[in-house]
């Protein structure tokens, strides 16, 4: 046998051991649940944590929302009480000009409202699907041009109605350019499960970039939130959660959940689930995966115990929304934690 020859038999050796090793490894780790387990949870972490939309500096969060309640006991500095929801839609005509300048004169100059698209494309501050609830119009506002949508009156069933005349649905430019000027910030709710939302919500920040200190961008639907952070990881974002926001039009105490939003039980079922591993995923995953910076929870989904889960994990607690004296006291005082409310009537904690 040739010289080359028997220098290739330790070669050829290591090498087919090398090979069956490998192969036993795989075979070992697929032929057991523990090893495909540790696996699988590896693979999930590093996946997470190579994926994820990293969460703002903490000097960035803190100069739209302040200092955190539970490290400020004296209140000294920027801190934020009061979130005027819809900007006090019980006040004034809820996401309107005239209701954000209203706030502004009551002291409260941190304002939440909401954002969907016309059907031409045209971010508008609106809360609902439809125009009903708010004025003479049946109209849905995505099968509706801007046009024939910007000349409705939605103060016309406004218990106040009287003090504002006609008042109009303002675009987000608009909103935006008037709480600037005015000096306030914002919570931008997106109401649409649109991805087009991402790229309105991308170029509004290029078109006013004092939003980052500015405004935060919130959302019932967290892959929204993950396009968006992952598109621009310096944009400041929350996560609104209600209890079964899927399956049911609403929830609240202690009546509990509102009617179903499908009767095809299929569908329902469907919903149900999503509902069940939103909840799950919530506090385990979901926050630290989009980079959330803030959680607006329900009123009637909240504890002392919630909040103090999710303060260990780094997100600021607001509750929604709180209208009554007694709760905002117990929010505040209590809880110590920023609420929204309908209403700055009686109000004592402003913003501040």
């Amino acid at each position: 046998m040739s010289k080359p020859v028997l220098n290739l038999i330790p070669s050829a050796i290591i090498f087919v051991f090398v090979v069956y090793g490998f192969f036993r490894f795989i075979s070992e780790i697929f032929s057991g649940f523990i090893p495909v387990l540790v696996l699988l949870t590896t693979v999930f972490i590093f996946a997470t944590y190579y994926f994820r939309a990293p969460q703002p500096p903490q000097d960035a969060i803190e100069s739209i929302i302040g200092r955190d309640f539970i490290d400020n006991e004296k209140q000294e500095g920027y801190i934020v009480k009061t979130i005027a929801h819809r900007g006090a839609g019980l006040d004034a005509p809820e996401n309107s000009l005239v209701a954000f300048d209203l706030c502004h004169k009551g002291g409260c100059d941190f304002i939440e409202f909401d954002v969907t698209l016309t059907s031409d494309g045209v971010p508008v501050v609106f809360h609902d699907s439809s125009l009903e609830r708010l004025a003479d119009s049946n109209l849905i506002v995505n099968k509706t041009t801007y046009d024939a949508l910007k000349n409705i009156d939605i103060s016309i069933k406004h218990p106040l109605r009287d003090r504002f005349g006609i008042t109009n649905i303002p675009t987000l430019d608009q909103t935006v350019t008037k709480l600037l000027a005015n000096g306030q910030k914002m919570i931008i709710d997106i109401k649409d499960n649109n991805t087009k939302m991402v790229a309105v919500i991308l170029q509004l920040y290029a078109n006013f970039p004092t939003l980052y200190s500015n405004a935060i961008v919130s959302s019932f639907y967290p892959h929204l939130l993950y396009l968006i952070r992952k598109s621009d990881a310096k944009i400041v974002s929350s996560m609104a959660y209600r209890p079964h926001l899927f399956a049911h039009e609403y929830f609240k105490y202690p009546e509990g959940t509102g009617p179903k939003r499908t009767n095809q039980f299929w569908k329902y079922l469907l919903l149900d689930i999503c509902d069940h591993l939103h909840k799950w995923a919530l506090p385990r995953f979901t926050y630290y995966f989009t980079g959330i910076s803030v959680i607006l929870l329900h009123k009637d989904c909240l504890s002392g115990e919630t909040v103090v889960d999710w303060r260990k994990k780094g997100i600021r607690v607001m509750s929604w929304t709180v209208n009554s004296p007694t709760e905002k006291q117990h929010t505040a005082r209590n809880l110590k934690i920023t609420y929204l409310t309908d209403t700055l009537t009686g109000e004592v904690s402003t913003h501040m």
